[in-house]
């Protein structure tokens, strides 16, 4: 083991829906563009369908990747995880090395076996979430048309590429959005699984769905389940980032999750991501959380438009001063201010509050009060 070593590469399939997108990926938190920086001529999506997965994951880029770990060496796609680490001690890679010890095995550069699999089965959602895109959520493609951004078409990762690729060692299932419990591929999906008393599924969920019985009752066939359930901040602040969400619905919901799968659900928790947008709230929303007893876990938007990493000084020394944790001030470490970003920022309220007939001073005032101050 050493500090740049993760088991996941050798024993985990991130599974990218992506129109133009590598088709697999050492894992969610690993840019499947860095897969072109190590090797230009890697496969896209379409020699996954044509090949089958385990080709794909001993292609050259997968296996110098292995390598880099072995070695010791710093892979540029796990920039996420030396990050968190750097900030926090503890990362996706800490925690994979901690699920999966893989000391009993001699490892080399190719893949061993599938354990643990993360899908995007799609992206259909019902959701407008300011802090994503139309490769996530297919209502986002007008906004996404507005702003100048790519605009994806459907995006479905089919079920049936499972069938070239040994299921029997698999323990955990990790969906991913679109939004899991909305897709019409969920329960193929699970139907391809052997064994289900050996799974885990883990659920990243907006909560705006409760599923069918048909899905309920497999999925109480699961040996357990873990539900992240999204939510950004309390009332408010929430229904501005997460477009077309209700604050009060999400917690109702996903407190009945909870309730229908209690004697599955292994770890349940709200999982709230911080941006430019709500990140005032940190405090009133830590607060909340904790005074209803409910679990929640902090995400802070990294490097995209709605990063504080590209905010002015003043706007964390505003935050700082009701938000003074230590947690808030290791985000600002990385910040320094990019007009440019800066500005996209400002346009993406200007055209979401047109695009909604919305007004940022009718869900953050306190935001839109510092932004009048300091812009003009």
């Amino acid at each position: 083991m050493n500090k740049y070593f993760c088991s996941l590469p050798w024993i985990h399939l991130d599974l990218e829906a992506g129109d133009v997108a590598a088709g697999v990926s050492p894992c969610c938190w690993f840019k499947w563009t860095y897969l072109y920086e190590i090797d230009p001529d890697h496969p896209s999506h379409e020699f996954v369908k044509k090949h089958g997965i385990e080709t794909a994951m001993n292609q050259p880029a997968f296996k110098q990747i292995r390598k880099n770990m072995l070695e010791g060496k710093p892979t540029k796609g796990c920039f996420r995880c030396y990050d968190e680490e750097k900030m926090h001690g503890v990362s996706m890679r800490t925690g994979a090395n901690q699920m999966y010890d893989l000391s009993k095995y001699t490892l080399n550069d190719k893949f061993l076996h599938t354990k643990y699999i993360e899908v995007s089965l799609d992206n259909t959602c019902n959701l407008e979430c300011k802090m994503c895109n139309s490769e996530y959520s297919t209502k986002l493609r007008r906004r996404d048309e507005l702003l100048g951004n790519k605009v994806h078409p459907n995006i479905v990762y089919d079920p049936d590429l499972l069938d070239g690729i040994d299921l029997t060692h698999v323990e955990q299932i990790k969906f991913l959005g679109g939004e899991p419990l909305l897709s019409k591929h969920h329960l193929p999906f699970l139907k391809k699984f052997p064994n289900y008393s050996q799974l885990k599924l883990t659920y990243n969920t907006n909560a705006t769905i409760i599923p069918n019985q048909e899905t309920i009752n497999v999925m109480k066939q699961i040996k357990s389940l873990d539900f992240i359930i999204s939510c950004d901040g309390i009332y408010k602040y929430n229904d501005y980032q997460r477009w077309g969400s209700k604050f009060e619905t999400v917690i109702e919901n996903g407190l009945k999750l909870k309730d229908i799968f209690a004697d599955n659900v292994d770890w349940f928790t709200f999982l709230n991501t911080f941006t430019l947008l709500n990140l005032n709230a940190y405090d009133k929303t830590k607060k909340w959380f904790r005074l209803n007893q409910i679990p929640t876990l902090s995400n802070w938007d990294q490097g995209g438009v709605l990063s504080a990493w590209h905010a002015p000084d003043w706007y964390e020394e505003w935050i700082l001063k009701d938000n003074d944790y230590p947690e808030v001030k290791n985000y600002f470490k990385r910040r320094k201010y990019n007009p440019e970003m800066w500005n996209k920022f400002l346009n993406l309220i200007e055209v979401t509050d047109k695009m909604y007939g919305t007004r940022l001073e009718d869900y953050n005032p306190e935001l839109a009060e510092q932004l009048y101050k300091n812009q003009n």
